[in-house]
């Protein structure tokens, strides 16, 4: 028999030449456990956004629920069933933009932490992380309240989806320059630079514009403005620039593309607590010795 001493020489030597849990089959299981090619959801929001525009545009146009031209994004999206088209498809879209957001936080977290950046770049990414949850938001209430049924809430969520987004450029910018040159190229941050000051102007110019060409609007039916309903070419100014801004945020989007492709998303685990399972065990092992056990069968002469 081996010695006290003899036996815990034997565990290390053992634990010494013992394979690394990180390599061999375990390895591969975590491997299996990422998701990659996510630059492909950039593109696809790109692909995605653009193509439900035009497509309830050409359907309210056809069904004679708006003028052709110029008009509003919500305007091509008001009666059904573009309004219901547009509605799933933008949900959809705010929550794959959640999923954009989310990968660029956790990817220039890494960043931060693995190297030596500005001390302020994680406080701009927690506040570019708010900013576009709330940009989302927005999007989706935009969707989901036509300006028809909910006026107030729709204005709200345009308000809030082009105001936060453009913050959220604008913090993507300052991280971008932050992260150069290894996170981040240079030709990449002064092109986000540039479509956030075009984002700022139209987003500026299509509220100021929109509220002025309201109040001198005097037709019946804003879906279908005319020139002798007043404030045309205000209006006219206002959805342009509208058009303008969802197609910069767009391409905005667009640009995380080459950074996505050296990133691998782990896919969630669950994990549960013990005093809960405990819990939970002791609780259903009580139910089942309430449960009455069953009589013997009786027989009758």
């Amino acid at each position: 028999s081996l010695s006290r001493e003899e036996r815990f020489r034997h565990a290390v030597e053992t634990r010494r030449v013992s394979p690394d849990p990180v390599s061999g089959p375990s390895a591969a299981m975590e491997i299996e456990k990422t998701l990659e090619n996510l630059h492909y959801v950039p593109i696809f929001l790109f692909i995605l956004i653009p193509t439900t525009f035009i497509a309830t545009y050409i359907i309210a146009v056809t069904l004679g629920h708006v003028e052709a031209g110029f008009p509003y994004i919500s305007d091509t999206a008001t009666y059904p069933p573009e309004s219901c088209i547009f509605a799933q498809i933008i949900n959809m879209a705010a929550a794959t933009m959640c999923v954009v957001i989310y990968i660029r936080y956790s990817h220039t977290k890494e960043l931060s932490s693995s190297y030596q950046f500005n001390a302020s770049l994680p406080k701009w990414n927690r506040a570019a992380l708010i900013l576009g949850l709330l940009t989302c938001l927005g999007l989706s209430m935009v969707a989901n309240f036509q300006e028809t049924n909910v006026i107030v809430v729709h204005l709200i969520g345009a308000l809030v989806c082009f105001g936060c987004g453009t913050a959220y450029f604008w913090t993507q910018v300052v991280c971008s320059y932050y992260l150069h040159p290894l996170g981040c190229s240079i030709k990449i941050a002064h092109l986000r630079l540039s479509l956030v000051v075009s984002c700022t102007i139209l987003f500026i110019i299509g509220t100021v514009t929109a509220v002025l060409a309201r109040l001198n609007y005097h037709g019946n039916n804003p879906r279908k403005w005319y020139k002798a309903d007043g404030g045309w070419e205000l209006h006219m100014a206002s959805t342009v620039a509208e058009w303008l801004c969802a197609g910069c945020f767009c391409v905005y989007i667009l640009t995380f593309t080459d950074e996505f492709r050296g990133v691998q998303l782990k896919r969630p685990k669950i994990l549960f607590k013990p005093c809960r399972l405990r819990t939970s065990n002791e609780v259903l092992n009580e139910s089942q010795d309430e449960v009455p056990q069953p009589k013997p069968p009786t027989t009758i002469i």
